[in-house]
């Protein structure tokens, strides 16, 4: 359909928080795969100032919570914690594989010191992880799940940290199935 135009989508829209730069390159693959299960797709904008990732600033979680609120919104590892602190008025949440960087995980010495519980347990969330990835993957994942009060987990079979797997790109089909259902 187009008015005056310009294309209008009827699609839903998955908006995607990117875990580094360039990345709207490196996931057109994925992007082609969400556009062939009916939905249009958008990227978070982000200032990427600095050395990436930048655990001394907060300022990439402010930029997502400006462009996510009242969307689908999905984020892969940096992407998905990204995503779990800043898009905190989001419809739901597709958090895949999410990084293990919080104030909890002090067997990283690099990471935020801020909480996971810093997020918003009030939006409704599908937690994955990847079957085969290590065991700090898990229980970050897991406490994520457990923070959650709406949430799906999914331990994606044979998968490691790999959004690409077939097994994780047909998770993330059945929740944008189950979430779009929904309207």
């Amino acid at each position: 359909m187009t008015a005056y135009g310009v294309k209008i989508s009827r699609m839903p829209v998955l908006t995607i928080v990117p875990p580094m730069p360039g990345a709207e390159r490196r996931f057109r693959p994925f992007t082609e795969f969400v556009h062939a299960s009916g939905w249009d797709t958008e990227f978070v904008q982000l200032d990427w100032s600095g050395p990436q990732p930048n655990f001394g600033s907060r300022a990439l979680f402010g930029q997502v919570g400006a462009q996510t609120a009242e969307k689908v919104v999905m984020g892969f590892s940096l992407g998905a914690l990204y995503s779990h602190l800043g898009a905190l008025r989001a419809r739901h949440l597709i958090l895949g594989s999410i990084s293990p960087f919080f104030l909890e995980d002090d067997d990283e010495p690099q990471r935020w010191m801020i909480s996971y519980t810093a997020g918003n347990a009030d939006t409704p969330a599908d937690v994955l992880v990847g079957a085969k990835e290590d065991d700090q993957m898990h229980r970050r994942a897991t406490a994520v799940r457990d923070f959650y009060r709406q949430c799906t987990y999914t331990v994606v079979p044979d998968a490691d940290h790999e959004l690409w797997h077939p097994n994780y790109l047909q998770t993330i089909k059945a929740a944008l199935d189950r979430v779009g259902s929904r309207g």
